[in-house]
């Protein structure tokens, strides 16, 4: 098995890292912080404005694929990207007709222009050579590397 990943790969992973770092602030932290934050000062919010959705866990199984050079890490990489890019593509479609300008819509949309330009540039990627290249020196997600 080759240890050494391409740098592509790498960045791969690092861009998923931080997308699911990004996620997990913009859509749980900062809403959860905002209540709190809303409750001390003595207002009473209807609600917790988090953004749930299980985005976070298929970045992560992807980013755990590609790092590991699983058999399926390529077409798992093309299934959740092509699929979140078109589903970030028609969301921020409907977004830019009317869009809000509020803090929890900006850091909505800024979230969703990050996985946009990621997914590109995976799709991208993974279409002209990820494919060879993961194969080259891939463990099975059970070993050890």
């Amino acid at each position: 098995m080759n240890e050494e990943r391409p740098r592509w790969l790498v960045a791969a992973v690092l861009g998923l890292v931080v997308m699911i770092t990004w996620s997990v602030i913009v859509k749980y932290l900062v809403p959860i912080l905002w209540f709190v934050a809303e409750r001390g000062a003595g207002r009473e919010p209807e609600e917790i404005p988090v953004m749930w959705d299980l985005w976070p866990l298929a970045h992560l199984l992807l980013a755990v694929l590609l790092w590991r050079r699983h058999p399926r890490a390529w077409r798992v990489g093309i299934a959740v990207g092509a699929a979140e890019w078109l589903i970030v593509a028609i969301k921020l479609a409907v977004y830019l007709a009317q869009p809000a300008r509020d803090l929890w819509s900006l850091l909505w949309a800024s979230n969703k222009l990050y996985v946009l330009a990621y997914f590109t540039w995976l799709l991208a990627v993974l279409v002209r050579r990820g494919r060879s290249e993961l194969a080259d020196g891939g463990a099975p997600l059970g070993a050890s590397s």
